[in-house]
């Protein structure tokens, strides 16, 4: 028969998944008996699949639509058994068999992303972030290996917080996976936190409040002198919009101490602390007492005070604050407060106040400082006579600080108790008086009267005649 050449005798191509492919065999010369087309040694017949056509010059087979399977050698084979080769090979566009996931970062670590990808060789990724490429440096370095596709991203910070989003390319097509997010984790810090020092009256209560920030989920915890508080009807918590509190209900002295809230997430923690001191208000459970008191004798004002020290006393006369010095002394022990005030005199007479203070509470008591007056004699005893056998008086009236003693004396003789002579000293009144007079009770009559400023006299003459 006669000699056939082939035109073209082996070539490649290449396809995308899905795409028809079209083979071709052409020679030159007598037309052959018999053709056919041959994948893997098994003839190819025309149908839904493959299309086989021919012509004086040419062979042709068409794929309608290729898969994976498609690809591999195709071989035309002539009546004179002269070959015609043709490799097919199917380009599989990339695609994402493990995708991205959301991920959290804690400062100053390190966070890995990595995808699966699939598809034919060679494939080329790209990164991004926020719709930014990722360029590697130092930060971020960029890997494919075995068709896994890995972004490190090394020391975390909240910049790094953001969408990532990787791309796979081929001479298929490109394939985009689903967005990476990195939500970077912030340990707690606090931004405003109670005062160093908080002092409350006893029975008052105290909110403790400090601002927080951090990523979510944060627990707060409290605690006091190390123990954890506990939730109760004493200890009320909450942390509502970053805002912790602690309230500590009704306070009383145990209360007092160092209290502790601490912050913790995933990221870390943070702890600050703060100290509760309860007191007691100042209160008088003894007040001072009026005093009157001779001129140039001492007197010292006590009173004894309950409270929670440190306390501040303040000693006042007639609303002008008292100094210490030599002529007044202050005095503090066990409770009991007091105030010297030394050689009196008249400018020392007035009203006295003393004010006990501390953190939580003040109260104040007052008296009065008089000078005892020495007796005067507002009326005096009057020389009187009378009869043998008849009544005689002598009455004056006095006036003088309290306590008056009254002394009689007869010539220069103290009169002590005598029947025949009755005594009395009422409201200032002082009276002698002898019911029946005798010769005896004639003379010089003295009446004295005495109280701790000094002391005062008068006399008069009694004449006891006979009856006519």
């Amino acid at each position: 028969g006669a000699f056939r050449q082939f035109l073209t005798t082996h070539e490649d191509h290449f396809v995308t998944q899905g795409d028809p492919a079209t083979l071709e065999a052409r020679f030159s010369g007598t037309k052959p008996l018999k053709a056919r087309w041959l994948k893997a040694g098994k003839e190819l017949i025309s149908g839904q699949r493959y299309k086989v056509h021919g012509t004086d010059t040419s062979s042709v087979l068409k794929i309608n639509k290729t898969d994976k399977c498609d690809g591999g050698e195709y071989t035309f084979e002539n009546f004179f058994s002269l070959l015609f080769s043709s490799v097919l090979d199917q380009i599989i566009p990339p695609s994402f068999t493990r995708k991205l996931k959301q991920t959290e970062g804690i400062k100053g670590s390190f966070a890995h992303l990595e995808c699966l990808v699939s598809g034919s060789l060679p494939i080329t990724i790209q990164w991004y972030k926020d719709d930014n490429e990722i360029k590697p440096d130092e930060k971020h370095k960029c890997t494919f290996f075995e068709n896994v596709a890995l972004l490190e991203i090394s020391n975390l910070g909240s910049k790094d917080s953001g969408s990532y989003t990787c791309i796979a390319k081929n001479k298929a097509g490109t394939s985009l996976s689903c967005f990476f997010l990195i939500c970077f984790v912030e340990p707690p810090k606090f931004t405003r936190t109670p005062s160093r020092l908080s002092v409350v009256r006893l029975g008052q209560s105290k909110v403790f409040e400090c601002q927080v920030t951090g990523t979510p989920e944060i627990d707060i915890c409290w605690f006091k002198e190390g123990t954890e508080i506990s939730p109760s009807e004493r200890y009320k918590m909450a942390f509502v919009n970053s805002l912790a509190t602690l309230e500590v209900c009704g306070t009383d002295t145990k209360d007092s101490g160092l209290y502790y809230c601490e912050a913790r997430n995933e990221a870390g923690s943070e702890s600050c602390s703060m100290e509760l001191k309860v007191k007691e208000p100042p209160s008088f459970t003894k007040e001072l007492t009026p005093t009157d008191i001779g001129k140039g004798s001492s007197v010292c004002f006590e009173c004894q005070v309950a409270g929670t020290g440190p306390l501040e006393i303040t000693w006042h006369k007639d609303a002008k604050e008292i100094k210490p010095s030599a002529k007044h002394g202050f005095s503090e022990k066990n409770g009991t407060v007091g105030l010297e005030v030394h050689k009196c005199d008249t400018v020392d007479v007035g009203e006295y106040q003393c004010t006990v203070a501390n953190e939580v509470g003040s109260c104040s008591c007052k008296t009065t400082l008089n000078l005892k007056e020495p007796p005067t004699f507002t009326k005096r005893i009057e020389n009187t006579a009378t009869v043998l056998g008849k009544m005689a008086e002598f009455q004056c009236i006095v006036a003088g600080s309290p306590t008056l003693s009254v002394q009689w004396q007869k010539d220069e003789n103290w009169i002590l108790e005598d029947p025949k002579i009755v005594r009395t000293f009422e409201n200032n009144v002082a009276t002698l008086r002898i019911p029946a007079c005798e010769a005896v009770h004639g003379g010089k009559y003295t009446c004295q009267v005495v109280n701790e400023a000094g002391k005062d006299k008068c006399f008069a003459i009694l004449n006891v005649q006979e009856s006519v």
